[in-house]
């Protein structure tokens, strides 16, 4: 759905992510959290040679959960990481996350998105999405999901 430039978006949506052989997971739109979030099973952290742009050249190795609870599908994916930051977590304890960047697609519209890498496996929803990639993309319609 659009309302003037925005998209509106329901509570659930289904996030598609093309760099990472268009894999699809569930994604739970959360106007509470400032960030977003993706769930690994694992991940490794490799340190590559620094560059003139990437000084500290770090990316990320991590083991996607795709398909459903019953019949799950496991995919490896990278991406490089951006930061490291301090995120409170959904139990209040602070903890030291790496920050991602890679594409989202939702609803035929491909973004750049920043991504927190952690555990999310007790979660019903492995992608979460925050203010920070919603401002001045969507509107939020909070009695609805699978808008797009």
């Amino acid at each position: 759905m659009l309302r003037g430039d925005f998209h509106i978006v329901g509570w659930q949506e289904l996030a598609i992510f093309p760099e990472w052989k268009n894999a699809k997971m569930k994604a739970k739109v959360d106007t509470g959290a400032a960030s977003s979030a993706i769930h690994a099973e694992e991940y490794q952290i490799l340190h590559l040679p620094g560059t003139h742009d990437r000084p500290l050249n770090e990316e990320i190795k991590m083991k996607l959960k795709i398909g459903t609870v019953a019949n799950p599908k496991f995919i490896w994916a990278h991406a490089p990481i951006v930061d490291y930051r301090n995120v409170k977590n959904s139990g209040g304890k602070i903890e030291e996350r790496p920050f991602i960047e890679t594409k989202i697609l939702i609803g035929g519209l491909t973004h750049s998105i920043i991504l927190s890498v952690t555990n999310r496996e007790k979660m019903k929803f492995p992608v979460l999405l925050g203010r920070s990639f919603l401002a001045n993309k969507f509107l939020v319609d909070s009695g609805s999901k699978k808008l797009l």
